[in-house]
């Protein structure tokens, strides 16, 4: 009876431990002393920690390990693809690399970036994924897959597409004779260009000056097809009209003795 309760009682001892044991772990110096939030600490002054050492393939790819492990950390000794030498963790989807903040080579930093090499820095995907960019938490401009840039638009149908308003500052002046005029397609809002010259072919003009004190009609160079083609304008200045005949019309304003009036007419 005296040997089972003493079997009893190391038993009880043991489980305890035992339970000790599995619910905080020290190892290295002082093993007693651990502190009570901790699962599994170690202590020592002359020696680290070593964590597996492994070959990754890329940061998108778990290999070697058969799927990705959130939380999991590795020592990568290989050089291929997207990695390098260098303590790594899983974010559950991704291998993500542990760099130091001052290491440019490593990582994009918000300061900007040195010593960066355009043959193996970039920023951008490595899949068929687009390049988004943010700000306030909402897209404002994207590069497809394809290379195509849309801004206010996530899905551009050409090399760039913005919607929106466009300003341009400080245009060069061009010259008439010899540039290209700009035009929008009324079915997509495509740019192309025509010759300058076409634009002024198909143009008719008519320039006279007032002899009549608040005369109103005046005749055009042409048959009226289409008010929205004629342009009225007083010493340089353009004014209302309203169509009076076939082949005439009606100033807004009457005009004075001396007045220049000119006539611009589109085909």
């Amino acid at each position: 009876m005296k040997v089972l309760k003493i079997f009893i009682t190391s038993g009880i001892i043991v489980f305890c431990f035992g339970t000790t044991l599995l619910s905080q772990i020290k190892i290295g110096d002082n093993p007693s002393s651990i502190n009570r939030n901790s699962v599994l600490e170690m202590e020592s002054r002359n020696k680290g920690l070593r964590l597996p050492r492994i070959s990754l393939i890329e940061t998108i790819n778990s290999l070697p390990l058969t799927e990705f492990v959130e939380g999991m950390f590795i020592y990568n000794v290989a050089t291929i693809n997207d990695v390098s030498p260098g303590i790594y963790y899983c974010d559950g989807s991704k291998w993500i690399k542990v760099t130091a903040s001052g290491n440019a080579n490593d990582s994009w930093k918000l300061e900007g970036n040195s010593g960066t090499d355009s043959l193996k820095h970039f920023l951008g995907t490595k899949d068929l994924a687009p390049l988004i960019l943010k700000s306030n938490n909402t897209e404002r401009m994207r590069i497809t897959e394809n290379g195509w840039v849309g801004i206010g638009t996530a899905t551009p149908k050409s090399a760039l597409q913005i919607h929106g308003q466009l300003m341009i500052d400080s245009i060069s002046i061009g010259d008439i004779r010899t540039d290209q005029i700009l035009v929008t397609s009324s079915s997509d809002g495509r740019i192309k260009k025509i010759p300058s010259n076409s634009f002024l072919t198909g143009m008719l003009k008519s320039i006279e000056t007032v002899l009549t004190q608040s005369q109103s009609v005046f005749y055009t160079p042409d048959t009226i097809y289409d008010q929205s083609r004629i342009q009225l304008f007083r010493n340089g200045v353009m004014i209302s009209f309203t169509v009076n005949s076939t082949n005439s019309i009606i100033s807004e304003v009457p005009c004075t003795q001396g007045d220049e009036v000119r006539i611009l007419q589109l085909k």
